[in-house]
């Protein structure tokens, strides 16, 4: 029989948004800095490290598709946009 060190305590912080079902890209964009705002607002959250978005893609029927580049193949990953200048890492 296993030992037990304890209660689970789950790492991180996970926000479902299973239960909005089927939105446009740009409800999910506004849901997302919804959630933000609030964990600064009423969480007092300052900083985040390492985390990520999921997105299972559909069409307006709620089909699953894959994402294809614009040169044709399809992509499974992507690295954020965002620029963040390396200075701000040193508070230069």
């Amino acid at each position: 029989m296993r030992k037990r060190n304890g209660p689970f305590e789950p790492s991180g912080l996970f926000i479902g948004y299973r239960e909005l079902g089927t939105i446009n890209i740009d409800e999910l964009g506004h849901a997302v800095i919804t959630d933000i705002h609030a964990l600064k607002d009423i969480y007092n959250v300052q900083y985040v490290k390492g985390c990520g978005l999921k997105l299972f893609v559909t069409n307006e029927y709620g089909e699953e598709i894959k994402v294809r580049r614009p040169t044709g193949g399809y992509i499974y990953y992507m690295d954020t946009h965002h620029f963040r200048p390396a200075c701000k890492d040193y508070d230069l």
